[in-house]
């Protein structure tokens, strides 16, 4: 027996304090309930819903995502009931901090001077509205790489080709606003039927400012940090192809580069003076033309790697070429 299809919910619903249940398909009002909490519908005390809340002309209806410096929700736009954004406003518990706040004011700074460009999300407005500071941005519609490399293991080579070319294309945009992403992971890649978009800028900085020691900070995911940021190094565009090399790396062998669990250890294998024989021991599942290519982006030392995300770029399209004619002739 089929489950019945329930309505989807407008935003004319959250304007007069309902919400329909995803499991009777009934509307229910919110009324009392805590926004951006989950309540047990009244009718059928089986359906748990989302409370929406409404940030300026932006409707919250649906969590997307997000950690200890902001939360992100699918919103709809007053006055635009077709459009769709992503709508980022702080923790629940900790909206009031002074260092919070200050973060989301740069990064919507960040975003703006960003501008548009088909490999990042864009920034679509920002504001404070009744105790709340929030970022709008695009909502991407496709999926997070993370998810993706849970769902497939190990993702085609011909696919990661495409994905990396967009991640490099989106960087080098940033780049040449004169900042660093510096936050390369699949958690901010997201994956469309047009290609890979990059996301969240909330430990982007300018270039100028990678030049001066950051002191204490450490920001990112330690499997994909470069080197460099351990010891505090001057971050620079070869930096940013590092990390993307080891997003590489994990989409062609399903598993990331290093695996261990503390920063401390990750640290420690970062900044490691000699390496196992890279090749040999992590490649092997991976051809060699694109190994070496990875074993290049990935370099211990800054000058061993590309410099330019323009060099990587040639590199991986003479292989995506190649693989494209080997196609062609294996078809004849």
């Amino acid at each position: 027996m089929f489950s019945k299809k329930v309505r989807d919910l407008t935003i004319d619903d959250m304007i007069l304090g309902n919400v329909v249940c995803h499991n009777c398909g009934k509307s229910v009002s919110y009324e009392g309930q805590e926004p951006l909490s989950i309540f047990t519908c009244t009718s059928c005390n089986k359906g748990f819903n989302f409370v929406p809340m409404q940030v300026d002309e932006f409707w919250l209806f649906a969590p997307l995502g997000g950690g200890g410096m902001g939360a992100v929700y699918k919103a709809y736009i007053e006055g635009e009931p077709d459009k769709v954004s992503a709508v980022k406003v702080l923790p629940r518990e900790t909206r009031n901090d002074p260092i919070l706040i200050d973060g989301l004011k740069l990064e919507t700074e960040i975003i703006e001077k960003l501008g548009a460009n088909a490999c990042i999300v864009s920034g679509m407005g920002s504001g404070y509205f009744e105790g709340e500071y929030y970022l709008a941005s695009e909502f991407v519609d496709g999926e997070r790489l993370d998810k993706m490399i849970q769902r497939m293991g190990r993702i085609p080579e011909i696919d990661v080709i495409c994905i990396v070319l967009r991640l490099l294309q989106g960087e080098a945009h940033i780049y040449n606003q004169g900042y660093l992403f510096r936050d390369m992971k699949p958690e901010n890649i997201i994956v469309t039927k047009d290609g890979a978009v990059l996301f969240d800028y909330g430990i982007c900085i300018t270039i100028e400012e990678s030049h001066f020691d950051q002191g204490d900070s450490v920001s990112g995911s330690p499997i994909y940090w470069p080197p460099e940021r351990v010891i505090g190094d001057i971050e620079e565009a070869n930096s940013e192809i590092y990390s993307t090399g080891m997003v590489m790396y994990h989409c062609l062998n399903g598993a990331p580069y290093f695996h261990a669990k503390e920063i401390e250890t990750m640290a420690r294998k970062h900044i490691r003076t000699v390496r196992l024989s890279d090749k040999e021991q992590k490649m092997k599942n991976i051809k060699d033309d694109l190994a070496d290519v990875i074993l290049k982006m990935i370099a211990r030392e800054q000058e061993d790697r590309y410099q330019c995300f323009a060099e990587v770029e040639k590199d991986i399209i003479k292989i995506y070429l190649k693989r494209i004619n080997e196609q062609i002739k294996s078809k004849k």
